[in-house]
């Protein structure tokens, strides 16, 4: 079950909009980037179901994303999604990691005959 108060804390802490239908246990997050939708399965041991509609292309459905454990879990992700909100929120679940590539070290080097 989608916890309201903890995704109401988690939303008001990032400064994401949330509408919460209880009859469905559905969620729906609007970043002013993206849209998301949550969904709960009881019976995994990922429960939440984590959905992204496009922007660009096929923008009338969701897809799923990932499944994941924990609502901050889930917010962490949504974040770190295209990662502008995560350098505007600094989540602090995940440390950032250094994302330089070393072009100098190829793993296929093909060889002209």
């Amino acid at each position: 079950m989608i916890c309201e108060k903890q995704l109401e804390y988690l939303c008001r802490k990032y400064n994401i909009r949330y509408q919460f239908f209880e009859s469905t246990g559905i969620a729906m997050l609007y970043t002013g980037l993206d849209e998301w939708q949550i969904k709960y399965y009881d019976n995994r041991d990922r429960p939440f179901c984590l959905m992204h509609k496009n922007k660009m292309r096929q923008t009338k459905n969701f897809h799923t994303q990932r499944y994941l454990r924990t609502l901050p879990q889930l917010l962490d992700c949504i974040l770190k999604h295209k990662k502008v909100l995560s350098l505007i929120y600094a989540s602090k679940l995940h440390k950032q990691k250094n994302s330089n590539i070393n072009i100098n070290n190829k793993r296929s080097k093909k060889s002209c005959c």
